[in-house]
């Protein structure tokens, strides 16, 4: 090979390598050839604050309460833990006991709760059988209250269902027999109903409040 067919040969191989070292960032899809960074996945701390217990929901952007194991009362569920946002009170997280005889749970004395703006879905049996709760706060964000979520709450008052609720569980409010109050937004919209018997056993509430429920499909007895 001649000095110059060598100068020539090497000049392509090295305007090659520059080309090929260019390509190899890719495309990221956002038309400036940056690449796209991933995010890590969120690792939580711990799994207990106070009285409660929690965990990532599926999504892995926000926090369920999973157990509750305070000294009840009045209690006010936090709206952040961890700096991420609370969305969801899991299943059976603060339920009492079914029966008398069975062993005492902290549910059995929760008197009144605040559930923060931001959870979305309250879940199955999550405060069922709370048998002193009388007061329950639900912020207008709550767009799921499933299966009985409040079931057997007997001395429950008074509760509000939120603007945005969209979906009511099989015997969510079933034998509440002291709910004498609950507030019903004007601007709620069409209610899903699952299956019948939501409030069955909540003879006391007002005729105002049974028209209204009725009128939002509520497909049974009270």
């Amino acid at each position: 090979m001649t000095k110059k067919n060598f100068f020539i040969t090497a000049a392509v191989c090295a305007l090659a390598i520059l080309i090929t070292s260019c390509g190899a960032g890719g495309d990221s899809g956002d038309g400036d050839g940056a690449v796209a960074e991933t995010s890590a996945p969120i690792q939580l701390k711990s799994r207990q604050i106070g009285g409660f217990f929690y965990d990532l929901n599926a999504a892995g952007d926000g926090i369920v309460i999973t157990n509750y194991a305070g000294r009840g009362g009045v209690i006010e569920i936090p709206s952040i833990i961890e700096n991420i946002p609370v969305v969801e009170i899991g299943e059976n997280a603060f339920r009492g006991r079914s029966r008398e005889k069975d062993s005492p749970r902290p549910g059995d004395d929760i008197i009144s709760v605040i559930v923060p703006n931001g959870v979305r879905i309250i879940g199955r049996g999550a405060f069922s059988d709370c048998r002193n709760l009388n007061s329950v706060i639900l912020p207008d964000s709550v767009e799921e209250i499933r299966e009985v979520a409040f079931r057997g709450c007997s001395n429950l008052l008074s509760i509000n269902l939120p603007a945005r609720i969209r979906f009511i569980g099989l015997n969510a409010f079933f034998r509440n027999g002291s709910l004498v109050d609950m507030s019903i937004p004007e601007g709620i919209g069409a209610i899903e109903w699952q299956g019948w018997n939501h409030f069955s056993g909540c003879s006391k509430l007002p005729q105002e409040t049974r028209d209204r429920l009725k009128s939002l499909g509520y497909p049974a007895a009270f």
